[in-house]
């Protein structure tokens, strides 16, 4: 058996909606099922019978060829998760949890290996089961892969009248263009890989919904194969009871004695034989949606199963030698479901139930990142061509491109600016109440709308005619009762070079509202600390 790696770069946003149905809020899946990849491979391998008219021997050859391919289970196209250079994310475990008010990053605890639940000190925590996001792994730490969205507002078109169509309109959430994800696809006979590689290498490639629009282009190249494998035979002990875990890579679905789905599968099911599960020890998520089917134009039948993250702890006898790999089990597994790794080391703990793998949500920058500074050029270049060569409408949208392009640059000054440690956690971590001050911040920047003036107003430092003017008995935060929370830890120099980063990126005009959006972040920053200390 060989697993073979790809990475799939999106090269446009891609559409694909975690239910079918058309009403209401429908948000995006942050993964790519292995059945886009399995249709990938079958509209170029699988055959049409009225291309092979005079051919029947050749046609005959390329049905075997589809039959082993897409039907035996002999292929298994797995799903394709965010990734961090050539290192595949995976869903966060839903066996993490966390104290209530606090971040994984600050404390997190792996749910079954907690020796006690009930005891004061864990009852008081509150603790939060983690639901979202995925995680590389690697050397007992955990980072965050960041899976960007957009939004868009669309409407159906009527073609006889020519106009969009009245009470038609909808959203599309989509993943965002540039992310890229990693995913493998195990070949039983090694005979078929390079049939599996062709098919699928390209940067033509469309997954998702509305590929005949602006969605789903994406790029798929071939890595090389997969040589590890994240299982091991390191089992524990619960209770005094030897212990395998199983954590689900990808959905699972389990079908019962009778063809129905089950969210009770046996240990057997799981690939573990003669285990119990232990379902008070275990999390279990579930799923449900009903696919669609190209070729009928219908819904198939439901597929409810258990989703990716859940963590099952089976019970084995103590006596039994375990040697698990990675493998699929239950239905459906062509398609990329059923994936499942055994006693990974990421769900380790201390005697305490203290995850030994440490979470951080800093990563290096995605290559949508990278490309921020890029899209700002392309963006300016746009807002001038429509200047030079466009009339008035020309005019008004360029003028609408800037004030957005601003908006995004003031936005992101701001969020860095709060979740910066050594900038606004100098202000929720100190035990002086803030709250006020910002609010006054707040008020004498909605009155102000000069550069030069507010800085006066806030700093007493004014520039003009070449000349500079230094008042601090002017300046809000030079003097007053609250001058001696503000000096120590020079928290006016943190907040004057703020002030004067929105100059540097051009956009002094704009000064009243970067001030404004700060100090109102800030200010709910200061509440959200008081309500945790009361608490």
């Amino acid at each position: 058996m060989k697993r073979l790696l790809f990475k799939c770069t999106l090269k446009s946003d891609v559409i694909l909606n975690q239910k079918s149905a058309s009403e209401g809020q429908n948000q995006t899946l942050d993964f790519i099922p292995g059945s886009c990849f399995l249709g990938i491979v079958a509209s170029k391998l699988y055959p049409k019978k009225e291309d092979y008219k005079d051919k029947k021997e050749e046609y005959e050859e390329k049905l075997k060829l589809a039959m082993e391919l897409f039907h035996s289970g002999k292929v298994r196209f797995g799903d394709a998760h965010p990734s961090q250079g050539d290192v595949r994310g995976l869903k966060v475990p839903a066996c993490m949890y966390y104290p209530k008010l606090k971040k994984p990053t600050d404390e997190l605890y792996i749910h079954h290996l907690v020796p006690n639940l009930e005891s004061d000190e864990i009852k008081q925590k509150q603790l939060k089961q983690c639901r979202s996001g995925f995680y590389t792994f690697a050397d007992e730490k955990a980072t965050e892969v960041k899976t960007a969205t957009n939004f868009a507002i669309k409407s159906a078109y009527d073609r006889a009248s020519r106009r969009s169509k009245d009470e038609q309109m909808f959203g599309y959430q989509s993943l965002q263009k540039g992310l890229e994800m990693m995913f493998d696809v195990e070949v039983d006979n090694d005979d078929l890989t390079e049939e599996i590689k062709k098919a699928l290498e390209g940067d033509d490639k469309r997954v998702g919904r509305s590929r005949t629009a602006q969605y789903g282009l994406v790029e798929i190249k071939f890595i090389g194969e997969v040589k590890t494998d994240l299982s091991t035979d390191n089992t524990i002990e619960i209770d005094g009871k030897k212990c395998v875990t199983v954590y689900a890579d990808g959905r699972l679905i389990f079908m019962d004695e009778f063809g129905l789905p089950t969210f009770r599968p046996e240990a057997k099911d799981l690939g573990i034989e003669g285990g119990e599960i232990l379902w008070e020890k275990s999390q279990i998520r579930t799923f449900q949606y009903a696919p669609w089917n190209f070729t009928r134009q219908c819904y198939d039948t439901d597929r409810c199963g258990i989703e990716k993250g859940s963590v099952f702890v089976v019970k084995v006898a103590n006596n039994k030698n375990m040697d698990l790999k990675s493998q699929y089990v239950g239905s459906y597994k062509n398609e990329g479901f059923g994936k499942v790794i055994y006693n990974p080391d990421f769900l380790g703990a201390d005697k305490s139930g203290l995850a030994k793998i440490k979470i951080t949500d800093k990563a290096e920058p995605t290559p949508a990142d990278a490309d921020f500074g890029k899209k700002d050029n392309e963006t300016t270049q746009q807002i001038t061509n429509l200047r030079l060569f466009g009339g008035n409408l020309c005019g008004y949208l360029a003028n609408q491109k800037l004030i957005e392009q601003e908006n995004i640059t003031i936005y992101k000054l701001v969020n860095e600016f709060v979740k910066d440690p050594n900038r606004g956690g100098l202000f929720t971590c100190s035990e002086e109440k803030f709250a006020s001050q910002w609010g006054q911040i707040r008020s004498i920047s909605q009155q102000e709308k000069d550069y030069e003036s507010l800085r006066f107003k806030l700093f007493g430092l004014k520039e003009g005619n070449g000349k500079r003017i230094e008042d601090k008995k002017k300046g809000y935060l030079s003097h007053g009762k609250a001058i001696e929370k503000w000096e120590q830890k020079n928290k006016v120099e943190v907040v004057q070079s703020f002030y004067e980063s929105i100059q540097k990126q051009g956009l002094a005009k704009r000064i009243s509202e970067a001030m404004v959006n700060l100090a109102a972040e800030m200010a709910k920053e200061m509440k959200r600390k008081s309500r945790k200390e009361d608490k």
